[in-house]
């Protein structure tokens, strides 16, 4: 796929890709959605993390619009320390069934979505346009939280269905 330069190009991309992965969870037997696969993580321990990040992203976005100081990715983490932040992530939800995981993730991703239509194109993709954001664009978080990681999340769960079946 080409470079996304229009918002409408990112909002298809979006619902394109989490309609994929909707498609291919709602395929899988209550056992495979536990199996772990990639990581160890389940297909449920990757739909909790597509909703933690969504909610990262908002937070991110409402918070710099309060004009207040905020670390990113999360407080406590740096870049540098994905990992860390990821299984801190994936442990808040272990004790969770995948539908509450689920609803989470519809909740979160609704969310995103809706503040995606909202925002005005020229914020999306304007770089400088929020300070949180460095020289990076909005559109860049929203691929990255939205569509690639539903891409990358359904290739995990694809690689680890593949190792067990």
């Amino acid at each position: 796929m080409g470079k996304i330069s229009t918002k409408r190009q990112l909002l298809e991309a979006t619902i394109r890709d989490r309609n994929a992965l909707l498609a291919l969870l709602s395929g899988l037997t209550a056992n495979e959605i536990e199996w772990p696969g990639s990581y160890g993580w389940s297909a449920r321990d990757h739909v909790a993390h597509l909703s933690d990040w969504e909610r990262l992203l908002v937070g991110w976005y409402e918070t710099g619009l309060r004009g207040e100081a905020q670390q990113l990715p999360a407080h406590g983490y740096t870049w540098a320390d994905l990992d860390a932040l990821n299984r801190l992530l994936r442990d808040r939800h272990l004790g969770e069934s995948f539908p509450q995981v689920m609803a989470e993730w519809h909740e979160t991703s609704d969310r995103m979505l809706g503040l995606l239509e909202a925002l005005p194109e020229a914020d999306i993709f304007s770089t400088g346009r929020y300070e949180w954001a460095g020289r990076a664009t909005l559109a860049s978080f929203f691929d990255e939280c939205g569509a690639k990681h539903y891409r990358w999340a359904a290739d995990e769960i694809k690689r680890g269905l593949k190792a067990r079946r």
